[in-house]
């Protein structure tokens, strides 16, 4: 593919005194200078809200602060109804997918924490419409930079006690303590909740923690600031737009194996849907001959810091095994995203792999294209030239 291969961008927040939703949106809004395209587009699709962006100043240092202001809301709001809302928006399809991904994270860690179904929790701690604004808000800003990979810092959560419906909590509260479960995080010096769920669940949801030893060359940065303000720490989530060349995308990744000789094929399968259930990024399972003869699998697993716990866990809980090898290692990783293509006005996700943001392999979804064979009542084979016909149009080789 004939392409320019620009240095590869990178969003890094930096969490010195926590991150909230309108935070994360103030400091997106810095970055991009969107203020006024922001304002326009999220007073008009269908919220009773009135959106102010500001500048404004902390400590001494310039940034960015915005309010959204609304009715109180007459009740808490469900899955179901947040579901239903993101869907009449204008946006595009990834940005609706992508805003479904943070609420389901948020309802997930509330119904984790009250032990419930995620289908019966009402969010009560924070306003439907402020957080619709600050997660549609975030992926709108985050699809003008290509949704491009995202790393933060430490985590700080402030420290001490609030106030909620339920009575008084210390801080973090239980949803956000579910959320930032396998991160690094500390404190910090300030009583107070520092680090919402919504801020959080953004964070978590599409980014990494950034290593000890990582480096890029910063390019842009955004300010945006809370709406407290502390004595001694300037209330700012700082979010810089780094570049980075294609000899460093590279990832760490934990490998954990196993010998399975007295499980059964099916079990085994069933066993390595639950695994990659808890997390896991991928999973194979090779067959072999064990000792005494006897016929066996080896059963490999790949996932991150974050989540090695749980796959551990869902390990051991889903097969027969009683230990398990482990082992770090650097993989090198093509950059990847997701896009829409619209093939007969019906939408096909393709995965596209990039080096140094050139595109070198675009794989349409499989199960999309049997969806538009059955919905054309055509053979998948037939749908499957279309849509590779359409991918061809859009990405296939081009002289620059």
């Amino acid at each position: 593919m004939g392409y320019k291969c620009p240095m590869a961008q990178e969003l890094l927040f930096q969490t010195n005194c926590g991150a909230s939703g309108d935070m994360i949106l103030a400091s997106m809004i810095d970055l991009l200078a969107a203020g006024k395209e922001f304002k326009k587009t999220f007073e008009n699709i269908g919220l009773n809200v009135t959106v102010t962006v500001e500048d404004t100043e902390k400590n001494h240092l310039r940034c960015k602060k915005v309010t959204v202001a609304s009715p109180a809301a007459d009740h808490a709001v469900t899955w179901s109804e947040i579901d239903a809302f993101i869907t009449t928006t204008p946006f595009t399809p990834e940005i609706k997918a992508n805003a479904r991904r943070v609420f389901t994270a948020i309802f997930e860690a509330e119904a984790a924490v009250h032990g419930s179904e995620l289908k019966n929790v009402h969010l009560h701690e924070i306003g439907a419409a402020d957080s619709l604004v600050d997660i549609l808000g975030f992926c709108f800003l985050w699809e003008k930079l290509d949704c491009c990979p995202i790393y933060f810092t430490t985590l700080v959560t402030g420290h001490g006690n609030i106030q909620t419906r339920h009575g008084l909590l210390p801080v973090p509260p239980p949803a956000v303590l579910h959320l930032v479960q396998g991160y690094a995080c500390r404190r910090g010096n300030i009583a107070g909740e520092l680090l919402t769920p919504t801020g959080a669940a953004i964070l978590t949801t599409f980014g990494r923690q950034a290593d000890a030893d990582r480096t890029a060359k910063p390019f842009k940065n955004g300010c945006g600031c809370g709406h407290r303000t502390y004595d001694g720490m300037p209330n700012l989530l700082r979010v810089v737009l780094e570049e980075r060349d294609g000899a460093n995308a590279n990832d760490r990744i934990w490998v954990l194996e196993c010998n399975v000789d007295d499980m059964g094929p099916e079990l085994l399968a069933a066993a390595a849907d639950k695994i990659v259930l808890a997390g896991a990024v991928d999973i194979f399972i090779a067959s072999g001959l064990m000792k005494k003869g006897r016929l066996g699998f080896n059963l490999t697993v790949l996932c991150h810091e974050n989540e090695r716990e749980k796959v551990i866990a869902a390990i051991f809980r889903e097969s027969s095994v009683i230990g398990l090898r482990q082992r770090l290692e650097d993989r090198v990783i093509l950059q990847r995203e997701t896009q829409i293509l619209r093939v007969h006005c019906r939408d096909v996700r393709v995965k596209l792999s990039s080096w140094q943001n050139c595109p070198l392999n675009v794989k349409p979804e499989f199960a999309d294209i049997c969806h538009l064979a059955e919905e054309l009542n055509i053979p998948v084979k037939q749908a499957m030239l279309m849509v590779q016909g359409a991918v061809n149009e859009k990405y296939g080789y081009r002289q620059d």
